[in-house]
């Protein structure tokens, strides 16, 4: 500890060294400020405003203008250059200035632009920007910049972003951890599990504007999310008119599945109506097995486990998103959103495990089949309002929203137990009705100050109130009488509450940047297990306030900014999910069980990360971090029974350096590449045992773009993992290939793409479990990893420019920490 406080302290002391120093070169740069205006003198919204250095015309900066249709650029040095205007519809301004060093320049009358001779279906501007952009906070993915995402969905496409990357279970993952908290437009995405999965795959890669990958995020975001955050910005439609776009795909593996959306908007004046919807269905399997071999005192092997299993999942989605944005006034917008998801399921698995003793002769024989049909809906009412406070980006922001998450499943467990001579000696029924609902309201509100200097202030407040009420419902039916299982039914109430405060601020000192914050969350929550005739009562109250600082600094070695040096430190919080806390256990078979842990404490971690980006094209990253109490999936053999359930590991380091390129090696030849490096080691006492696991893992990603002309784009893309030490998990290697194909058709207003994910089918779930008492396990499994898939696209309508619309980011992690 005393270590990592001087750490900081030097760091802190060199940094703003170099700050003295480098503010009084800033103290000499210029700015210049004008007014855009159109053909009726009025402000003009969202133009470019760029400088080029004369004489060869080199970019230097620009700026979009605000909603008056004033700009600013500021910390220009001396010299001569052209000012350019552009804005879709309207020609092309240019004019030659010069600046004087330390001059405060302001155009003497506005520049007034004129409309294009052409119509705006006739009008192509194009702004190339790269596949990758660091800022001091965050990673940047364009998703446009890489052609090949065309007709992808958003997984696929996260999947393929540098550090980003997905477990065999579908987790997804960054720099190799979990814990990673999901954002739409700045705003937590509301779903987990199998719903959030299938909401990213219903979502074309089309309608994104960007991915923000931001390992230590800045203190005006939940301090949720232990690994970081991904932030996945939507396209803001900026056309006014009638306009939208369709995407229909279909996926085939040993089952079929089929994606669609239709996205449409109506923007005329003050008013924007917007509804985006997505429907389809999804089929899919694993093969699992799974093996458990248990031993004496002697390490000698008493008797075997070996499970063979196939699970069968099938369901259908559908989701809708209306919203509409009125703008009071050229300052202020007022809007309200609407949203419901829906996702029926039904699941079958059908399991088979021979229990053989110590000379491999077949003792018993367990079978059993499961059925769970399950029904999840949801729905998320939001306002919001912004108003800005000047011209230069300074604002105030009110966001409430309310959700409420409904689930319920009906299960159905059938148990059989046969001898070595297949004789039935046993046979049980249990059905379990399952329903759980979950209301969450919250509100927050933001401030933002910006100066003409650079520097912004930032601070808000946010509170949330969250009440869940689970209840399991079993009985079981043996020799045809059935009767209540009271030793696994109960009904679980929780209430949270979570207010929160933050203070950020940032400034740029010539070639230095600096960025701090705090956040202060204080959380208060009551849990409640009701008892019955077999289960006694219990109740739990826990009520802590955390501070979460944040830090970051880059510095450009060389004035070209093609070197550049980035720190950044942050305290983060993981918070169980919901149903986590839950202590009711659920089986699987006779011999296996899941459950819930009431006794599960936050996850705190402390994440340092220093590296160095050279253009945009290389950058070499060096990530640590400090977890305590890191929940995981703990694992425990009881009485020959197989329990899991979340827990708490004590702690939990891991280092990762990693090598990102994004290198344009030709014009029709793209390459973007992730290389890792990460060492982890896990210690805590685990039950029975103690756990002391470690290991390095590689890590290699590579995508290779191709753009052939006449429409024609494809891909060529591959992944590698060795293995992983995930507490007490070692999960063996794997890797895959994937390749796809695209043309464009109908004027390029639409395209079809064909694509193959694993195509030599080597993605393999399989692993070893550890620290289990007397017991050796490991699995085996196999998923419709290999996937062919067809994608139609087309965007219609005819439009002109418009405002940008706000989207709200009101509750807070609360809606992320709901599971499916």
């Amino acid at each position: 500890m005393i270590n990592m406080k001087l750490s900081i302290s030097i760091i802190c002391l060199l940094t703003f060294s170099f700050i003295g120093f480098k503010s009084l070169q800033a103290q000499q740069l210029s700015e210049i400020s004008g007014v855009i205006v159109d053909e009726h003198q009025k402000g003009m919204d969202l133009a470019m405003v760029s400088l080029q250095q004369l004489p060869d015309s080199t970019f230097v900066k620009s700026e979009f203008t605000d909603v008056d249709g004033s700009f600013s650029i500021v910390k220009i040095k001396a010299g001569n250059y052209i000012l350019q205007v552009n804005i879709i519809g309207y020609e092309e301004h240019q004019q030659n200035i010069s600046i004087d060093q330390g001059a405060i320049i302001k155009l003497p009358a506005p520049i007034s632009l004129s409309p294009a001779v052409n119509l705006l279906g006739e009008v192509t501007i194009t702004a190339k920007k790269p596949y990758i952009e660091r800022k001091i906070d965050r990673t940047v993915v364009n998703v446009d910049a890489l052609i090949s995402n065309a007709g992808k969905d958003i997984l696929e496409v996260l999947e393929r972003a540098p550090g980003i990357s997905l477990d065999n279970n579908g987790s997804i993952l960054l720099k190799g951890r979990a814990g990673v908290a999901i954002y739409i437009n700045d705003k937590p995405s509301n779903l987990s599990g199998t719903e959030l999965e299938s909401y990213l795959k219903s979502l074309p890669a089309g309608s994104v504007k960007n991915i923000e990958i931001m390992t230590n995020p800045p203190a005006k975001y939940d301090a949720a999310g232990n690994s970081g955050i991904i932030n996945i910005n939507l396209k803001k439609n900026k056309l006014q008119g009638f306009n939208g776009n369709i995407i229909s795909g279909l996926r085939q593996t040993r089952y079929t599945s089929s994606n669609n959306s239709l996205n449409l908007n109506y923007n005329k004046n003050k008013i924007s109506l917007y509804a985006n919807s997505s429907a389809g269905f999804f089929n899919f399997f694993q093969d699992l097995n799974i093996n458990r071999y248990y031993k004496n005192q002697n390490n000698e092997r008493l008797t075997s486990f070996e499970q063979n299993s196939f699970n069968f999942g099938a369901g259908k989605y559908a989701s809708s998103n209306v919203g509409l944005d009125f703008y009071a006034t050229e300052q202020t917008t007022i809007g309200i959103s609407y949203r419901v998801n829906s996702n029926p399921m039904l699941r079958n698995n059908e399991s088979t495990a021979l229990i053989t003793d110590s000379n491999n002769s077949l003792l018993q024989t367990v079978g059993a089949a499961n059925e769970t049909n399950r029904k999840f809906q949801n729905h998320v009412y939001n306002f919001y309002t912004k108003h800005l406070l000047d011209t230069i980006g300074s604002s105030i922001t009110l966001d409430a929203d309310y959700a409420s998450y409904f689930s319920r499943a009906i299960q159905l467990f059938e148990n059989t137990l046969h001898d070595n001579n297949e004789v039935l000696i046993y046979q049980d029924q249990i059905n379990g009705e399952i329903p759980s609902q979950i209301n969450i309201l919250g509100a927050k509100t933001d401030y933002t100050k910006q100066f003409k200097d650079e520097s912004k202030f930032e601070a808000g407040l946010k509170s949330a109130y969250t009440n869940t009420d689970n209840e399991a419902i079993y009985s079981t039916t043996i020799d045809n009488v059935t009767s209540p299982d009271y030793s696994l039914s109960n009904r679980f109430l929780y209430k949270e509450w979570i207010n929160a405060a933050y203070l950020n601020y940032a400034r740029t000192f010539g070639d230095i940047s600096i960025q701090a914050g705090v956040r202060l969350e204080s959380t208060k929550l009551i849990g409640e297990q009701l008892g019955n005739q077999e289960v006694a009562a219990s109740d739990f109250t826990r009520n802590y306030t955390t501070a979460f600082p944040t830090f970051y600094s880059t510095y450009k070695l060389d004035s070209l900014s093609n070197n550049v040096l980035t720190f950044s430190y942050g305290r983060r919080i993981d918070r169980p999910y919901f149903q986590d806390l839950n202590p009711f256990i659920s089986p699987l078979d006779k011999f296996t069980f899941y459950s819930g842990n009431p006794n599960l404490l936050p996850t705190y971690s402390h994440n340092f990360s220093l590296s160095h980006s050279w253009k945009s094209y290389i950058t070499t990253t060096l990530n640590y971090s400090k977890t305590i109490d890191g929940i995981q999936e703990t694992l425990e053999i009881r009485d020959g029974i197989y329990y899991s359930r979340p827990g708490n590991i004590a702690s939990n380091q891991s280092m990762t350096l990693s090598l990102e390129g994004s290198i344009p090696v030709t014009k029709w030849y793209n390459l973007n590449t992730y290389l890792s490096m990460s060492y982890v080691n896990f210690e805590s006492q685990l039950y029975t045992e103690q756990l002391n696991s470690s290991g390095i893992n590689y890590y290699l990603s590579a995508t290779n773009s191709f753009t052939f002309g006449k429409g024609w784009s494809g891909e060529i893309s591959g992944n590698y993992s060795s293995d992983v030490v995930y507490a007490q998990l070692l999960l063996k290697s794997w890797g895959q290939m994937n390749f796809g194909i695209r043309k464009k058709i109908l004027n390029d207003k639409g395209s079809i793409r064909f694509a193959v994910n694993d195509i030599f089918y080597t993605r393999r779930g399989s692993g070893v479990i550890n620290n289990l008492r007397l017991t050796d396990a490991n699995w085996d499994s196999k998923y419709d990893s290999r996937v062919a898939s067809l994608t139609f696209a087309w965007r219609f309508g005819k439009s002109t420019l418009k405002k940008q619309k706000y989207n709200s980011k009101g509750s807070s992690e609360e809606q992320n920490r709901v599971q499916g």
